[in-house]
């Protein structure tokens, strides 16, 4: 299995615990290693402090292998 498939695992067990985690992705051309990079943005939504709802941003990275550490992580590590 690929590290986005396990990445989308991770996000469904999240939903099924409540916490409801998008995975955004957005590409962007580097001049510098002349090619194009996916930057990979984690958000949830929740409420701030006059209750209206937001979402905050968890992480910014540019590797998948990050965003599947961070999802592990979110579920409890394996535990």
């Amino acid at each position: 299995m690929n590290l986005k498939g396990i990445a989308y695992k991770l996000q469904k067990a999240l939903c099924l615990r409540g916490r409801y985690i998008k995975i955004n992705q957005t590409q962007y051309y580097s001049a510098e290693k002349e090619r194009m990079l996916t930057k990979y943005v984690l958000k949830e939504k929740k409420f701030d402090e006059e209750g209206k709802e937001k979402n905050f941003t968890l992480l910014e990275t540019f590797r998948m292998i990050d965003v599947v550490n961070f999802l592990a992580e979110e579920l409890g590590g394996g535990e």
